[in-house]
């Protein structure tokens, strides 16, 4: 079977039995290259290599896949390695968000993150 997945497609991280991903399930990402049996995805921490069983569609439209695709890019500017723990575990939340927009809220906290950083 072919890998029905296209580059700058969104999709969901499920664990199913991989213990790789611990801690990763529920993550949205963006799939950066697509594999015979698996796609290099960009979650908010960085590329990593998932197997397709461990993929799942989101079913966002085109529009709220872009909008998922302009949170990541803003996600893959801040470095890092210099981040405090409840920064990180705050992008790690927003990495899982089960909508495809941030809340006003949300939005203001991540400029303030990007101008610190």
């Amino acid at each position: 079977m072919p890998n029905p997945w296209r580059v700058g497609e969104v999709a969901q991280i499920i664990i199913k039995g991989n213990p790789d991903l611990k801690g990763r399930s529920g993550q949205w990402c963006i799939i950066e290259e697509v594999l015979n049996f698996s796609c290099l995805v960009k979650t908010w921490d960085g590329i990593i290599q998932v197997k397709l069983e461990n993929l799942k569609d989101v079913y966002y439209s085109s529009q709220q896949q872009q909008e998922i695709r302009n949170i990541s890019d803003r996600l893959a500017q801040i470095p890092q390695n210099k981040l405090e723990d409840s920064v990180k575990h705050f992008l790690e939340a927003l990495g899982k968000i089960d909508r495809p927009f941030l809340t006003t809220l949300e939005d203001k906290i991540l400029t303030l993150i990007e101008t610190e950083s």
